[in-house]
């Protein structure tokens, strides 16, 4: 990764390093309670001894569950991250009205893998959480979420009501911009931004973030950094105030626990939605850090040929303290073929 694409992205992005002073060794909450209204319910944020991602590879649809289930197992196990009685909310991408083949939705199989994992550990309760833009009743059934949590305790939900949401205040580390990288005027410019988190998530002992690897007109990629925004109900205000910068800021306030990264198929064009082209790795992916995990995914989309240092808000991310973008000294195990299975 260049240094001077670095250097480039900082004097673009002014205020990061006091940004990241104020975080400090808040990097591993799942809010910043400092800055919430009400008091999130603390949540445990920690990847197991030894590993900093895992990687499995399979030959086809029939493998993704299999493969899922064992990324997690050799991870650390999903009882590192699920204890009995949990109150668990997993977040897909389920919002789109489109089939698993078409790649802008979380593969039901992945899903389903998850969720029985976490009921087989003893979670009390399972919510799989996306805020949609399409009618989440028929997108749900087309992209074979309700056939991924038939049978077990888990239930879907489409926040649609702000009545479901609460409040809470995210710091602004970096200044926004408009869509011609020209700062806003002084009316636009304020040290936080209010958002909205559903009570859901809120309350959660356990958040899994379980986003499709896809392209992305706006956001250049969508991985688990931009799928936060399938949980806010505000989502608007961040095209209009520097689409990069608050995927960035929401991102050091809320954390996962957990992300499994789909990868079994990816789509290449025309994201978030399609339909566009497809590719098929095959890959699931685990890990804790959502920079690093999508900078490792960013080699899945090749059709455009993207690169870690081409996406704003993963450079922000690393900039801001949320992970690391440089993956290559991580400790990372790739399954491949019957270790995977």
């Amino acid at each position: 990764m260049s240094e001077d694409k670095h250097r480039v992205s900082r004097r673009k992005f002014l205020e990061i390093a006091a940004g990241s002073a104020l975080l400090g060794g808040l990097y591993g909450l799942t809010f910043v309670s400092s800055v919430t209204y009400g008091k999130p319910k603390a949540r445990r944020s920690s990847k197991p001894a030894g590993l900093d991602m895992v990687i499995a590879e399979g030959s086809g649809p029939s493998d993704y569950e299999k493969i899922t289930e064992r990324a997690i197992e050799v991870f650390g196990g999903i009882e590192h991250f699920v204890h009995k009685g949990d109150h668990v909310v997993l977040s897909p991408n389920i919002g789109w009205m489109r089939t698993p083949d078409q790649a802008a939705t979380t593969h039901p199989a992945v899903i389903r893998a998850v969720v029985k994992l976490c009921q087989r550990a003893g979670a009390g309760k399972i919510t799989c959480i996306d805020y949609g833009l399409d009618d989440w009743r028929l997108a749900f059934n087309i992209c074979g979420a309700e056939q991924a949590v038939h049978g077990t305790i888990a239930t879907l939900l489409s926040p649609t009501d702000p009545s479901l949401y609460k409040d809470i205040n995210i710091p602004s580390f970096v200044p926004k911009m408009t869509i011609t990288n020209q700062p806003y005027d002084s009316r636009h410019k304020y040290d936080h931004i209010m958002q909205k988190i559903p009570f859901e998530l809120m309350n959660a002992d356990s958040f899994i973030c379980m986003p499709v690897v896809k392209d992305h007109e706006a956001a250049v990629i969508t991985i688990s950094m931009k799928k936060l925004m399938g949980n806010i109900w505000n989502r608007k205000d961040y095209h209009r105030y520097g689409l990069q910068q608050c995927i960035a800021e929401l991102n050091c306030a809320v954390k996962p626990t957990l992300i499994v990264a789909d990868a079994t198929r990816v789509l290449q064009t025309r994201g978030p939605k399609g339909p566009g082209v497809v590719t098929v790795p095959n890959k699931v992916v685990v890990g804790v850090d959502p920079v690093a995990v999508d900078s490792y995914c960013c080699q899945f989309l090749t059709v455009k040929g993207i690169t870690p240092d081409m996406v704003p808000h993963l450079v922000l991310g690393n900039d801001l303290g949320v992970g690391q973008i440089d993956y290559t000294g991580l400790k990372i195990k790739e399954l491949a073929g019957a270790m995977a299975t």
